[in-house]
């Protein structure tokens, strides 16, 4: 088990915070401790307990992850998987499955080997091999109701464990870590020429990328041809009923927005035990690969796409969602430049926490969304500040090798100055990055709006080959404020929206 996270980080307020900060939950050690596979995935992290397997001989990690379909599992979810499981032995000869038959039960072939025959309607063998432990049989019991598709006799004596679906669900519903093992399966059936190939109506055409909350595939629509995208939910997520409970809600929120910057969502399907979001298809790229393979973007350029996103999250904290995993993998450029906001999959509303849990992507998590504390639309514009951070610099201004350190750094270590790595930085974009990333949630933009226009003044005037500046100061008596306010604000709106002005407006009481 990783040890817990460091015992400053459990004891520290958070500046501004009415009580200590909260200890947060064991979390397990990721794949990887540098950013290309590990802490740049949408993770779900939950304490794990002490694991002791029931029966059968010690958990052999190594050879169980030989097997596609466990790569990548935590030893403690395998274990617990083992634990579930019962041991049968099957005598030399002896049937396991019958194609044609209704199936309830996985087995995990352990030593031995069996003999795979698959006949057509006319009961001439059309495919057959022998298949040595370890390997996996039965498995599509699990997430389909169709019969077997394949008979499976015993070569030899061979030993197996076996679990059946209700058995299964029960895990699941228990420990949803676990739960990594169905995704991949449908997953890698999804891609199976001979496997599942609709996702309820959508005709799945393709894979377009995963992480570690969802699988995107392309699909198409059957009567219009439309090409859409499919995002599969980790069954993790799905079987956690604290996530699952208010997932249907916020999908339809999602589905309600309407924005030029915010990926539209068509459709939500139910299928082989997990959720299904169903999104228009984009041309174009990540911003991530911009990151990691494009030019360095010219100044403009970066507040654009900035603005585009403060615009995109302004309009959906006014919505009532918060993101929570604002990154560079979850923004798209399409061709002509413009920004597109992915994945709302973990959005909840403001004054949200995660029950105890942490979910998002560790290099961008805020402080108070690392400390389960309420989150509001501050807390997107410091992930915000750390995307534009890589944006510029092409590195993340907090790493390190284990999770729990890099999770402390965002908690308390200040911000290391950009301008260290990128001198001939403008000094908006610096002043951005350094108040969106500010550690009290009081000392950042208060809102998104508030940085997109920012951002809007930085863009326009200090441009301009000439610039003039104009003051006017208006002294009144007391009794004339209304008037005065009513005569300022419509100065401001029609100056407010005009390209090349910055309009500041300012008002301090007689008594100041």
């Amino acid at each position: 088990m990783t040890e817990p996270l460091d015992p400053k980080l459990a004891t520290q307020r958070l500046p501004g915070s009415p009580s200590p900060i909260p200890p947060p939950p064991r979390i397990p050690p990721p794949p990887s401790a540098r950013k290309s596979a590990g802490y740049s995935v949408t993770q779900h992290f939950e304490g794990l307990d002490d694991v002791q397997p029931q029966r059968g001989q010690p958990l052999t990690v190594e050879r169980w992850q030989a097997l596609p379909l466990f790569a990548g599992m935590e030893e403690e979810a395998l274990a617990r998987f083992q634990a579930a499981m019962e041991p049968v032995a099957f005598a030399r000869g002896q049937q396991i499955l019958k194609q044609g038959e209704p199936g309830a039960h996985m087995f995990v072939l352990e030593s031995g080997r069996v003999r795979i025959v698959v006949r057509d309607a006319q009961q001439v063998v059309v495919f057959e091999k022998i298949a040595e432990a370890p390997a996996i049989l039965g498995e599509m019991a699990l997430i389909t109701q169709e019969p077997r598709t394949a008979t499976v006799v015993a070569e030899d004596d061979v030993q197996c464990l076996q679990i059946a679906k209700p058995t299964l669900s029960d895990l699941f519903m228990r420990h949803p870590e676990t739960g990594v093992f169905l995704t991949r399966l449908v997953g890698e059936r999804l891609m199976e020429t001979s496997g599942i190939r609709k996702v309820g109506k959508y005709e799945v055409v393709g894979r377009l990328g995963s992480g570690g909350v969802a699988t995107v595939f392309e699909a198409r629509h059957p009567t219009l041809g439309m090409p859409v995208a499919l995002k599969m939910l980790s069954h993790a997520l799905v079987f956690d009923p604290t996530f699952s409970a208010h997932f249907d809600e916020e999908a339809r929120l999602v589905a309600s927005l309407d924005h030029d910057n915010i990926v539209r969502v068509l459709d939500v399907e139910h299928a082989y035990g997990t959720k299904f979001i169903v999104m228009e298809k984009l041309s174009g790229d990540l911003l991530e690969s911009l990151i990691d393979n494009g030019p360095q973007l010219e100044w403009q350029n970066a507040r654009r796409i900035l603005r585009e996103i403060c615009g995109a999250l302004a309009y959906s904290h006014a919505h009532g969602l918060i993101h929570r995993d604002i990154k560079p993998a979850n923004v798209f450029l399409l061709a002509d430049g413009k920004v597109k906001l992915l994945d709302f999959g973990i959005a909840t509303r403001p004054g949200g926490t995660s029950g105890g849990k942490i979910i998002g992507t560790p290099y961008y998590m805020s402080p108070e969304q690392i400390c389960n504390l309420p989150v509001d639309g501050r807390s997107d514009l410091y992930s915000l500040g750390i995307l534009a951070y890589e944006l510029l610099a092409r590195k993340l201004p907090f790493d390190a090798d284990q999770l729990q350190d890099l999770l402390a750094k965002h908690v308390q270590e200040p911000l290391p100055d950009i301008r260290a790595l990128v001198p001939n930085i403008p000094a908006d974009l610096a002043e951005f990055i350094a108040r969106a990333c500010a550690k009290r949630p009081e000392d950042r933009f208060q809102t998104c709006k508030d940085a997109q226009a920012f951002l809007k003044a930085a863009a326009e005037v200090p441009v301009l080959n000439k610039f003039a500046m104009s003051a006017l100061t208006v002294t009144y008596h007391t009794s004339k404020r209304e008037l005065v306010e009513r005569v300022l604000a419509e100065a401001s709106r029609q100056l407010e929206g005009t390209a090349g002005i910055a309009f500041f407006l300012a008002h301090r009481d007689a008594s100041e």
